[in-house]
């Protein structure tokens, strides 16, 4: 929940605002809240604010009065990090190559389809994407779904779509597709188990995440360069691990104090984005 707001001049340096984020915290600790976890985009200041405090990957915390606050960056920013990456290079997913242009060209196929559309909720808009389509995390999210990796496969299945990616492309989609419904639960009963908040009852979510870190810990982005083809890893893949890790210490500190589930839906900037949003819209037009 947005607690404060500052309006610098200029951009604050690093240090200072580790000293404001360790100044607030201590005031709610004071006035008896439970601070339990801070959560921010992968900006630049943010990152080198989360640095300041000595918080890594490997441990995505910090101590306040001898209380930890664990550091969460927001997932649906990571997701759209994510995407933006496999728009402009191919993937390794568990060591075969997926490609943004599966995702584009079973678009295509379906859209031009005379009998039946499958893919209704993607747009243009999702596969060429313009400056502030970009900056959309709902487009991104909608790109890495069930559907979509069902319509590769079916595509793959009746000779459509013949690229050497077309058959890893539709696993990592569905992969997505399910770390996102995890590390987004809004309830503690689903249909389906992904959407469910993690919980003691259903302790292969645990699992899941786990073994998440490991896949994202492997995943490499193909750039082309003039000596060839160079295997990179994004500070986007290093941050899912430092969420993941993040999330499962939280929620196993909770198991430890008495609370048998956690709903993940609620650890991501929703509620300062949409501040953000009603003083733009108390400002007016101001382009």
């Amino acid at each position: 929940m947005p607690i404060c707001y500052f309006l610098p001049a200029t951009s604050l340096k690093n240090c200072i605002l580790s000293e404001l984020l360790v100044e607030v915290i201590q005031r709610l600790l004071d006035c008896g809240f439970h601070v339990k976890a801070v959560i921010c985009d992968q900006g630049t200041s943010n990152v080198a604010e989360l640095k300041q405090l000595k918080v890594t990957k490997d441990k995505p915390f910090f101590e306040v009065n001898e209380r930890r606050i664990y550091s969460i960056f927001d997932t649906p920013h990571l997701f759209k990090n994510l995407r933006n990456h496999l728009k402009k290079s191919n993937f390794i997913f568990e060591g075969k190559e997926a490609s943004f242009h599966d995702l584009r060209d079973v678009y295509y196929i379906d859209k031009k389809s005379c009998t039946s559309r499958s893919l209704l909720k993607i747009t243009d808009n999702h596969i060429n994407p313009g400056p502030f389509q970009l900056m959309s995390c709902k487009l991104a999210m909608q790109l890495f779904s069930n559907t979509m990796s069902t319509a590769i496969k079916i595509s793959v299945y009746t000779g459509q779509l013949k690229s050497k990616t077309a058959i890893q492309t539709p696993n990592m989609t569905k992969y997505f597709n399910d770390l996102l419904y995890v590390l987004n639960s809004m309830s503690l009963y689903h249909s389906n188990p992904f959407k469910c908040a993690l919980s003691t009852e259903r302790p292969q979510q645990l699992e899941f995440l786990q073994k998440a870190i490991i896949t994202f810990e492997n995943l490499k982005k193909k750039n082309s360069t003039n000596k060839g083809k160079k295997e990179t890893i994004p500070v986007c893949f290093d941050s899912m691990c430092w969420t993941l890790n993040a999330i499962i210490l939280l929620y196993k500190e909770q198991q430890d104090m008495g609370f048998p589930y956690i709903l993940t839906g609620r650890l991501n900037s929703d509620v300062i984005e949409n501040t953000f949003s009603i003083l733009r819209q108390r400002g007016g037009y101001n382009r």
